[in-house]
């Protein structure tokens, strides 16, 4: 099995080592980080990725913003898109759903942690949308 190959757009620094340096040493995924949507699109044109972790605030445009590029069905996403939000998510859930965010993992529960949720979400979109690991 080959890890899977996840696509990180976070903004923050600290946020996006911490999440790269656990989830490949502790998790065994391989992530590309990337800060801003442009460069994620750049990377989604040249690299093959099973799944985006992404920020709902980014520089030039949210998360959901995004998703909706991406994933223009909503309902069979063509790659697993990963809502990581510092915000309360009853307020943003439904609009993200409507345009192509899988799931959710909520920022402040992970910013110390070993970010086990976020790896478990991970795997459950990919078994959920056929990706092979």
């Amino acid at each position: 099995m080959t890890p899977p190959e996840v696509l990180l757009v976070e903004d923050s620094e600290f946020m996006s080592m911490r999440v790269v340096d656990t989830l490949e040493a502790a998790q065994g995924m391989t992530i590309t980080a990337v800060e801003t949507v442009s460069e994620a699109k750049t990377r989604i044109e040249t690299g093959d990725f099973d799944c985006i972790v992404v920020n709902y605030e980014l520089p030039d445009e949210t998360g959901i913003e995004f998703a909706a590029e991406i994933n223009e069905s909503g309902n069979d996403p063509e790659i697993p898109v990963i809502l990581l939000t510092g915000k309360k998510l009853e307020p943003i859930a439904g609009d993200a759903v409507e345009n192509g965010v899988t799931e959710f993992v909520y920022k402040g529960d992970h910013a110390a942690a070993d970010m086990d949720v976020l790896a478990n979400r991970i795997r459950v979109v990919l078994d959920a949308y056929g990706s092979e690991e």
